[in-house]
């Protein structure tokens, strides 16, 4: 059996995430059997763990396709691109204190994405072991089912992908003609 492995990012913003590094310590140091990947950015490098400051998009999301948790900071684009890829993450969301982040925008964000079943947010260390060990066990799911976008999102990307249709020279001369007359005139 190999063994298991669990990606952990503090995403690849410029402000530290201690606190994740803080919490995931201790969880290390007791589960010497698990492989820890840590994106650690300009925090400190988790010991125990493979430590990268910043994996390549790619390479970050393979990991995490083949991982069996996943841990991020609190950011939209982190969740979406694991809800891209069928993965449901544990969330540590950062918040102003310590320069994590200018506001709370990640609290309220997670809170809301918990609430839609594609997270597992973890507010405090316990949470963040608890679902840890949760999703090791099993007991705790980390895979989502594919789902179908809304009828409206397919239409709307349908619309942005598509082209318009090139004016012909006289449609584009006359509506040249209206927009300068507007600017130079105010009609």
């Amino acid at each position: 059996m190999s063994a298991r492995t669990v990606v952990v990012s503090a995403g690849s913003y410029h402000l530290p995430f201690q606190r994740l590094v803080d919490w995931m310590t201790p969880w290390v140091a007791e589960h010497p059997e698990v492989h820890v990947i840590m994106q650690h950015g300009p925090s400190h490098p988790l010991p125990g763990a493979e430590n990268h400051d910043v994996l390549p998009y790619g390479e970050l999301l393979d990991r995490c396709r083949t991982a069996d948790a996943i841990v991020l900071q609190g950011g939209a684009g982190g969740v979406m691109d694991m809800r891209a890829i069928g993965r449901v993450p544990i969330v540590v969301p950062r918040v102003p204190v310590d320069a994590e982040v200018v506001d709370e925008h990640q609290l309220i964000f997670t809170e809301r994405a918990e609430r839609l079943g594609t997270v597992h947010r973890a507010i405090t260390r316990e949470q963040l072991w608890s679902c840890l060990d949760g999703m090791l066990d099993g007991s705790i799911a980390t895979s989502a089912p594919r789902s179908e976008p809304t009828p409206g999102v397919v239409a709307a990307a349908s619309v942005l992908g598509t082209l318009p249709e090139r004016l012909p020279v006289p449609a584009r001369v006359a509506r040249l003609g209206r927009s300068v007359r507007g600017i130079l005139f105010g009609r």
